[in-house]
């Protein structure tokens, strides 16, 4: 439901002001009241509360939600030392909920000494030249990589392949990562040091790719990936805690106040607990542990992060915790590896004969290991993207689920890009019962993606994905996510990608998503809220303006509900509080 203005001014003329402690207005505080150390005044205090109310100001004591209510109420408790902010009309909601971002990993490659991602390029020349300057500076044996790049965004509109790297730097060995991180490209180098030859058969759950001929053309898709990856310089956890420090605040900036770090290892762990203790970590933290690839290893892994993984003893103050486990059913949309029951689309009106796509393990394999954490009681996230791979996960959570009957293990389906009827029907049910089956989903790769994913997903299926009206419509909790660095992580370009639902650059005409799955803003901040506070175990905590729940809050430099649907891309925070200390403020 979505508020005029009249009816929210309605709304806070009739509302009272909640107060901890507080039995009704008063002429004024007595001199000894406690006061505010801040208060937001003259705002659409957006609560996400049952109800959907709304106020027009809130008051902030320490880590904590003093007070909700009318502005002349509210201004009453502020002291001599009460920061007063006067918001204009604006919004305040609460703090931006990411369910979803590689944040260890993306921010490392921020500070990469190659630029390969669009705009600082826009053709397959720009990269070349980046990369013949990088070259002429590094000693033969040397590594080259960077990340991010997107065929769909360059003027070649092709991938790029081993041959458009191996004149330019033909004595060191290349990896270039896909924006999607489900591909890459290696230049000739890189395949021998691998020892990738035109016989080397493709890995259990990974593409070697080849050209019309036949012959390898660099490209390698999910588990081949790691044939060279694995050879690239280590990264140690202080090289993580480095990129973590100097990227920390540029979340708070976009007004992002708790991630779900879905791919960890040790070094991704001890990095954020050692930026935490240093003081700078400046956001929630909520970590999935990838699964590895056999049962032994995840038996493996399930006894060293059991006795640390209690996500829902979050006492609010802690800010990394250990929530649970990723697993991998499938590859991705970009790559057309994603598990599909049809053939995949290519060039939005074509078919890719024959590719339906792959999973990671077999499918026996992964269903054990989802039944072998959910009955050791942890949090599993899936990446599922593919309507089988969705449909395969859904299914795996019902057995496992009606065998074990535990509650509240909030079970997620990462991406979730193109449910079945059958898949939503059984998200629904398992919400219900079991709370469990929430899709965690990217509203921006309809934007920033979304050329590559219509050619991919073709005419009919892109109207079928991300249904989010449809997930609104049957009572399907769902949370919001970017999936960084696959796409950018500022909300903005979800509020407006969930609404607007184009693609970037409009390849395939203005709307070839269509509009029948379009949300409201209101819809969107629920998902990155209060929806998203449930998938951290943080919703005591965090996720709705309440009295006694922590001041995580970000007062935005408009009125989000009465803008024209495009400025959403363009709205900024002015200010950002996380455990009530302001960790962003506009112009600092």
């Amino acid at each position: 439901m979505i508020f005029a203005r009249g009816a929210r001014r309605s709304l806070l003329l009739s509302s009272l002001i909640w107060l901890v402690a507080c039995t009704g207005p008063a002429p004024g505080p007595p001199a000894d009241a406690i006061h505010a150390d801040l208060v937001i005044i003259n705002a659409s205090v957006v609560t996400m509360r049952a109800g959907e109310s709304v106020a027009e100001a809130v008051a902030v004591r320490g880590s904590s939600i003093l007070a909700i209510g009318a502005s002349a109420e509210i201004r009453a408790l502020a002291g001599p030392d009460t920061e007063v902010v006067d918001l204009d009309g604006n919004t305040v909601t609460p703090g931006i909920i990411d369910t979803h971002n590689h944040f260890a990993w993306g921010v490392l490659g921020e500070h990469s000494a190659l630029d390969i991602e669009y705009p600082a390029v826009t053709s397959i020349a720009d990269i070349r030249e980046n990369i013949r300057q990088l070259a002429a500076s590094l000693e033969p044996g040397e590594w080259i990589e960077s990340s991010n790049w997107d065929a769909a965004k360059l003027e070649e509109q092709r991938d790029i392949v081993a041959s458009d790297l191996d004149d330019i730097a033909p004595d060191n060995p290349a990896w270039l990562l896909h924006t999607s991180a489900h591909y890459g490209v290696a230049n000739s180098a890189a395949l021998r040091a691998a020892g990738i030859m035109g016989d080397t058969p493709d890995p259990d759950g990974g593409v070697i790719g080849r050209d019309v001929d036949g012959n390898l053309n660099g490209l390698l898709a999910d588990q081949a990936m790691s044939l060279v990856s694995s050879l690239t310089p280590p990264v140690t956890a202080e090289d993580f805690v480095r990129a973590m420090t100097a990227g920390v605040r540029d979340l708070s900036a976009e007004g992002i106040t708790a991630i779900k770090d879905p791919e960890i290892d040790q070094r991704h762990w001890d990095a954020y607990r050692a930026v935490e203790a240093n003081g700078d970590l400046t956001v929630r933290v909520a970590t999935l542990w990838r699964v590895p690839d056999t049962m032994a290893e995840a038996r493996d892994l399930l006894a060293r992060i059991a006795p640390m993984t209690n996500p829902t003893g979050q006492d609010g103050d802690e800010l990394v915790v250990s929530a649970g486990v990723k697993i991998y059913i499938d590859g991705s949309g970009t790559a057309r590896t994603a598990w599909m029951h049809d053939d995949w689309s290519i060039d939005y009106t074509g078919t890719d004969e024959g590719n339906r796509g792959l999973t990671y393990l077999e499918p026996d394999l992964l269903f054990n290991q989802i039944r072998l954490f959910h009955d050791a009681g942890i949090h599993i996230g899936t990446h599922a993207i593919g309507d089988r791979a969705i449909d395969f996960t859904m299914d795996s959570y019902e057995r496992v689920l009606d065998d074990n009957p535990i509650q509240g293990l909030r079970h997620s389906i990462i991406h979730s890009n193109l449910p079945t009827e059958h898949a939503m029907n059984l998200m629904a049910d398992l919400q219900r019962q079991y709370d469990a089956g929430i899709p965690e989903v990217q509203p921006a790769f309809l934007w920033w993606i979304g050329d590559t994913y219509v050619a991919n997903f073709g005419v009919d299926r892109s109207l079928r994905v991300l249904p989010l009206r449809t997930f609104e419509e049957r009572g399907i909790r769902w949370a919001g996510a970017s999936d960084y660095d696959v796409s950018p992580y500022a909300p903005r370009h979800a509020f407006w990608a969930a609404s607007r639902r184009q693609t970037m650059l409009g390849t395939y005409g203005e709307s070839p998503w269509g509009t029948d799955e379009s949300v409201a803003i209101h819809d969107t901040l629920r998902a990155y809220t209060a929806s998203a506070a449930r998938q951290l175990f943080l919703e005591d905590k965090v996720g709705m303006i309440e009295v006694g729940k922590r001041a995580d809050l970000v007062a935005w430099d408009r009125d989000l509900y009465t803008i024209p649907v495009d400025e959403l891309k363009d709205v900024r925070p002015v200010l950002t509080l996380m455990n009530g200390d302001v960790v962003y403020r506009a112009g600092d």
